[in-house]
């Protein structure tokens, strides 16, 4: 597979591999690693941001191991641990001046989303007349599922700041991720 135009940075896949460490699945998803991939595992730092190919393996190498639920609970876990505290004070200040914070939030979305990943497009629609919306996240080139796993540590981190919101659907193609969301 050749290099995907969408990146993930080093602080994202940090956090990401420091919770599969906690999970206690580390070892086994290292070993079914293509040597590129591991040595981003191993030293996530060494460069600032990996080509998206690369997140790829890492998540369809946990799925392999442990289950997409696996894969969630880490993206889950690296989201509250690291991207949270990164994204706060930024969201801090939207929710200081909002009426309605998850929206808020999430008019700001693609901001967030690049303090992860870049190279996509991560977008929020609100509802006409009600609360909540339609999200998406359109990736430049195919995408296995496994790659959703990742939006549920972003919702968990972005609805709990707001004290609201929900995913009520999910639709997943291969470049196209949308989640109507409610609050």
């Amino acid at each position: 597979m050749a290099d995907l135009t969408w990146q993930a940075s080093a602080t994202y896949v940090t956090s990401f591999v420091q919770a599969l460490k906690e999970m206690g699945h580390l070892p086994a998803v290292t070993a079914r690693l293509d040597a590129r991939t591991a040595e981003m595992v191993k030293a996530p730092h060494a460069q600032s941001w990996w080509a998206g190919t690369q997140l790829i393996a890492l998540l369809e190498a946990v799925d392999a191991v442990a289950g997409v639920s696996a894969a969630k609970e880490a993206g889950l876990r690296g989201s509250r641990q690291r991207m949270g505290p990164l994204v706060r004070p930024l969201a801090g200040v939207l929710l200081s001046l909002s009426k309605e914070p998850a929206a808020a939030l999430l008019m700001r979305l693609g901001n967030f989303v690049s303090a992860g990943i870049r190279g996509i497009d991560a977008r929020f629609v609100p509802a006409d007349g009600k609360p909540g919306g339609v999200v998406t996240f359109t990736f430049p080139e195919p995408v296995p599922p496994v790659m959703a796993a990742l939006w549920f540590g972003l919702f968990d981190v972005g609805f709990a700041l707001a004290k609201a919101g929900r995913v009520v659907n999910e639709q997943l193609s291969p470049t196209v991720h949308r989640y109507e969301v409610t609050w």
